[in-house]
């Protein structure tokens, strides 16, 4: 299965944002509460170039409040990282094609 991550045009720094460009990613899952697909929470997957520690409230802090976030184990290639280009301390929406 081949991913490609794309930003979805939503981009939000969170706190102390720097110049400085992430060289590791935190992936974020966020329920969509108000949005249900088969009587479930609609999903999206967040990029966060934050600690691991901070990356769920980072988000939290771009989202509704009534959404809900968890980290997952999903990890971004090299290539994936590069290509985002992410400064420290963004976070963004990722859409994921198959």
């Amino acid at each position: 299965m081949k991913f490609l991550f794309q930003m979805a045009g939503l981009e939000c720094h969170i706190g102390r944002m720097t110049d400085q460009i992430a060289s590791g990613i935190v992936v974020v899952r966020v329920f969509m509460t108000d949005h249900l697909v088969g009587g479930q929470p609609a999903v999206q997957l967040w990029a966060a170039a934050v600690p691991r520690d901070e990356a769920v409230a980072a988000v939290k802090r771009a989202i509704p409040t009534h959404w809900t976030a968890e980290l997952t184990d999903r990890r971004l290639t090299q290539d994936h990282v590069r290509r985002l280009n992410m400064k420290l301390g963004s976070v963004f929406e990722l859409s994921l094609a198959e």
